[in-house]
């Protein structure tokens, strides 16, 4: 292919708005990338630190007219293909899969359908008392402590009034770090911005040998993972074999 032909372009984007992308299928995974590997508090982590305002690294992602027969969905979670399976370009995830499937799983919610955790509920809340990220597992510990109008499910944030503080001023365990957290949450819903890498102009076998090279810092393919990359061919007959829903 010609190189003159390959683009890469980087814009930020919303934080709510990529994960909204996400769910409705804007992104896909391709098969040869390796499964949903983070544990929860790899997920707490990630949003504490968006919370904080931290960067938390780009998403890379190939921008193709080229249709993958199989890929993977979002940790399990299925997904719309691209939308529409009519769209013109698809576009798939390189780097940051273990990011934006926590971004998803964690915000929507529900069981977990990846193996190993088909039992682990993502749903996620955040406690305004603490500033602090938690599970479905832990609700009702953090129920010991405060009113449950405290306790934000993720998802929910964006539809909560600017001035739902008001209304809970006189609860006990309210105070004014509870409106700082409260704002410090709503904020990143609307003006957290997220770097988004676009390749555009590259065939198959040049996004396996980008794919490669990137994991070769962090945490490392493993032998399994470089062949699974360096010989894969998008079969029209290869069915991927998803793990079974209960």
């Amino acid at each position: 292919m010609d190189y003159r032909n390959r683009k890469i372009d980087i814009r930020n984007k919303n934080i709510a708005e990529f994960i909204r992308q996400l769910a409705a299928g804007k992104f896909l995974i391709p098969t040869f990338q390796r499964l949903f590997i983070w544990d929860p508090e790899h997920i707490s982590n990630l949003w504490d630190s968006i919370y904080r305002c931290y960067p938390i690294g780009t998403i890379l992602y190939w921008k193709t007219h080229i249709r993958l027969h199989v890929h993977r969905k979002l940790g399990g979670f299925f997904l719309p293909e691209n939308g529409h399976s009519d769209q013109a370009m698809h576009r798939y995830i390189l780097d940051g899969q273990q990011r934006a499937t926590s971004l998803v799983a964690s915000y929507y919610g529900g069981a977990g359908k990846v193996k190993e955790q088909y039992s682990f509920d993502f749903t996620s809340y955040f406690d305004l008392t603490r500033a602090e990220f938690f599970f479905e597992k832990d609700y009702y510990r953090h129920r010991w402590d405060a009113d449950p109008a405290f306790l934000i499910r993720l998802n929910e944030t964006v539809d909560l009034p600017a001035d739902y503080c008001g209304r809970l001023t006189s609860l006990t365990g309210f105070s004014e770090s509870v409106q700082k957290n409260f704002e410090q949450l709503r904020y990143i819903f609307s003006d957290y911005r997220l770097p988004l890498i676009s390749l555009e102009g590259y065939g198959i076998a040049g996004v396996c040998g980008i794919y490669e090279r990137i994991n070769q810092t962090g945490v490392r393919l493993t032998n399994m993972d470089i062949l699974i990359a360096r010989g894969f061919k998008n079969y029209a007959a290869v069915v991927e074999e998803d793990f079974p829903i209960t």
